[in-house]
């Protein structure tokens, strides 16, 4: 079953998903342990900075995933009511972290959680982002799918990298002391906040591309591009810092991730590898929200007992694989609970 299953998927997708998924919980390492502002004079900062740029992925990679699925997707009334059950997941997601928040289940719990439903608390910023992604997903489609020629669409992506991507990264130069206001604004820079529609279309693009590099090539390149990319942040700034999703560096790395799996030649034998890889894509939405109370829970105690990231990095891929099984198996107790409940509900229907 299992196999037939996988036969009828698009691996890769699956592949995408799941490496997209371990980028977010180790982005969150940095995150949580202070790598921001660390100074580029400590001695593994270019080797994290590595790391983390190509961590920086993550959601570009999920938004043109999405692309690449729902590339040709109308407006209808069941397209408005399978949106339903991805709500339902973050609400009942928020139960439960909510819960871990409070430690009781009372008046106060239920107006907390109430106040970060709405407020799309936690890691729930992303939830925010697809609901609204959703709802305007076939009116991008009809515009962008009317482009008959590619070359158009090619045309129309180069405009929202000008104006989504290009503008972030030249805000990049007025880090510290580095003053060069103009920049930013040399281009419109009013439309920056779009950049989740420039990687949709470009995952929708994509989708039908043909392969023209070997993967080898394109992981050279993803490696070159990387090495820039930590170089040319370390010649702007004394520290490290955040950056956005819509930069270049992170546009360009997540374009040719993307472009390198989805081409990329790969089967899976092993049924339960199948079975693994296959509940974790179906889960990224609960997996990535539930990773919220590991991490909260979790990553203060690590500092207080290792400090912060320069004394905590070597122990990075532990941390990661850990965090991401627990919130896995937190998913999968999720899953199984609510099956049990559907089973009962079932039964007492009858």
């Amino acid at each position: 079953m299992i196999r037939r299953v996988m036969k009828e998927r698009k691996l890769n997708i699956d592949l995408l998903k799941c490496i997209a998924i371990v980028f977010v919980v180790g982005v969150h390492f940095f995150l949580h342990t202070n790598y921001y502002g660390q100074s580029f004079t400590f001695k593994s900062i270019f080797l994290s900075s590595f790391i983390w740029m190509i961590l920086m992925t993550c959601v570009p990679l999920f938004i043109m995933t999405t692309g690449y699925l729902m590339k040709d997707k109308t407006y209808s009334e069941d397209y408005f009511i399978k949106l339903l059950p991805v709500i339902g997941i973050y609400a009942l997601t928020a139960a439960v972290y909510t819960f871990f928040d409070m430690r009781v289940v009372n008046e106060e719990y239920l107006g907390k959680l109430f106040e970060n439903i709405f407020s799309f608390s936690h890691y729930a910023w992303y939830v925010n982002l697809y609901i609204g992604l959703y709802m305007l997903i076939p009116f991008l489609n009809a515009g962008f799918n009317s482009l008959t020629s590619r070359k158009n669409q090619v045309v129309v992506l180069g405009i929202l990298v000008l104006f989504t991507i290009v503008p972030p990264t030249l805000s990049l130069l007025n880090n510290n002391e580095q003053n060069f206001m103009i920049l930013p604004h040399i281009i419109p820079d009013y439309w920056k906040g779009l950049w989740p529609i420039t990687y949709y279309l470009l995952g929708a693009f994509l989708a039908s591309s043909k392969k023209k590099s070997s993967f080898k090539e394109l992981v050279f390149v993803i490696f070159i591009l990387d090495i820039l990319s930590v170089f040319g942040l370390a010649a702007i700034s004394e520290t490290t810092f955040g950056i956005e999703y819509g930069v270049l560096p992170v546009f360009l790395l997540s374009s040719l991730i993307f472009y390198s799996v989805i081409h990329l030649k790969v089967s899976i034998k092993n049924e339960w590898l199948q079975r693994v890889v296959l509940f974790i894509s179906k889960n990224t939405l609960p997996i990535y929200l539930l990773s919220v109370i590991g991490d909260y829970y979790w990553y203060p105690k690590m500092v207080e007992k290792w400090g912060d990231f320069t004394n905590i990095f070597s122990r990075f891929p532990l941390i990661v694989i850990f965090l991401l099984i627990q919130a896995i198996l937190m998913t999968f107790i999720l899953n199984t609970l609510l099956k049990f409940i559907k089973t009962i509900i079932l039964k007492f229907a009858k």
